[in-house]
């Protein structure tokens, strides 16, 4: 509702003294105005489709090398971002197991780990069959995405590559913008996206905020997203 691409309930609560804003109600926004469309998973990470990922986090920068047109959706993630180079392209190296699975996944068009066949689950987890359905999620192009949480531990791929999604594409799916760039080890990246609030939301609570002080943002997000 606010321009993320993802699916993500979250209880929020908002306070503030009466007089401060007279007779306004204070109610949280039910959809960013003006925005006429849910984003989906492609709309965010689509353009990254062809650019490899690095699996090392002292090789932090890439060449963004992309040849499809730009959702504005992307546009919005790439502005002011001049260098050419896309950061935090970081994902894990999968092997073994981890690969058959992600391969095995894409063939037969699965979405989860319960697509796997008995063999493939291996006896990971002590009960396959309450395995959560976020564990070796795969992604759909054109859905949203589910709640972004630390996807290195819940083994999410990417929705064509049967590969483990990137840092950047999980940060986009928060809704950071590329010039966001991420420190510390490769968890400790897939936490803080995980962890945060997605900055477009917190942008369009904010902006409610000031309409009930009876001001306004200087560059509205509805004009960046149009």
């Amino acid at each position: 509702d606010f321009g993320v691409p993802q699916n993500r309930q979250r209880f929020m609560i908002l306070g503030v003294k009466k007089e401060k804003i007279g007779n306004f109600q204070v109610e949280l926004p039910q959809r960013l105005d003006g925005l006429n469309k849910k984003f989906t998973t492609k709309d965010a990470i689509y353009d990254l489709e062809q650019v490899t990922p690095t699996h090392d986090v002292e090789e932090n920068s890439l060449i963004y090398t992309q040849k499809k047109q730009l959702t504005p959706l992307q546009k919005y993630y790439r502005s002011n971002n001049d260098t050419g180079m896309i950061f935090n392209h970081i994902n894990t190296q999968s092997r073994g197991m981890s690969l058959q699975r992600f391969k095995a996944i894409k063939e037969v068009g699965g979405k989860n780990f319960h697509s796997l066949s008995n063999e493939l689950k291996d006896n990971t987890y002590s009960d396959s069959a309450r395995t959560q359905n976020t564990i070796y999620l795969r992604l759909n192009y054109d859905e949203p995405s589910p709640t972004v949480v630390n996807v290195r531990k819940s083994m999410w791929n990417h929705p064509k590559n049967a590969v483990a999604l990137s840092i950047r594409e999980a940060a986009r799916l928060q809704s950071f913008k590329d010039d966001f760039v991420f420190k510390g080890t490769k968890d400790q990246q897939y936490q803080q996206v995980g962890n945060a609030v997605p900055p477009l939301l917190a942008r369009g609570v904010a902006e409610t905020m000031l309409g009930l002080f009876g001001d306004e943002p200087e560059f509205p997000l509805i004009d960046e997203l149009s």
